[in-house]
């Protein structure tokens, strides 16, 4: 039996839920796209129903394949309070959630992102996602959103991920 859960209408993947705290209070829920980087192509169209498996691909710039994957440092049970830095200059509150649930999870890489990674080049990594899934003309969102919300992710990610991966196809 399959299980029943979120999904996205539109694409078939897994959706999750994103609650927005301030200081001690729910200031409400939301629901994303369960991927490193929420897709630029479309918006999530809720449903219930069983999401679509995916295959593996590359959380900076979606190939297909992965080599490397990248486990987080920060174990969130072990102390109460911890700090990330985090640019969200230029991010909403639901991206700003968005980014921050990236540092719980491993993100997976290709060759050329992993390169990219160890030399820290956060501008070229955001070049590659987007010259490879450029951002539609007439899509729920445009270029210097998705620039804030890669740029977001990503610094998340620097700031909680170790210098080296390991390979990915050892899981």
């Amino acid at each position: 039996m399959e299980e029943i859960g979120f999904m996205c209408a539109g694409c078939g993947g897994e959706v999750h839920d994103v609650t927005h705290n301030r200081e001690g209070t729910l200031d409400g829920v939301g629901y994303r796209h369960n991927q490193r980087v929420e897709p630029w192509d479309h918006e999530l169209e809720l449903a219930v129903g069983s999401p679509a498996p995916r295959d593996q691909h590359c959380d900076f710039c979606g190939v297909p394949g992965p080599s490397w994957l990248y486990y987080p440092t920060l174990d969130p049970e072990d102390t109460d309070m911890f700090e990330v830095e985090l640019d969200t200059t230029q991010l909403s509150d639901d991206d700003t959630a968005v980014a921050v649930l990236n540092m719980l999870y491993p993100w997976y890489s290709c060759d050329t992102c992993s390169v990219l990674v160890a030399d820290r080049k956060i501008e070229l990594l955001i070049a590659r996602a987007l010259e490879l899934t450029p951002v539609p003309a007439d899509g729920p969102v445009d270029e210097e959103t998705v620039r804030a919300r890669l740029k977001g992710s990503f610094s998340v990610f620097f700031t909680t991920r170790p210098g080296r991966p390991q390979p990915s196809r050892a899981i």
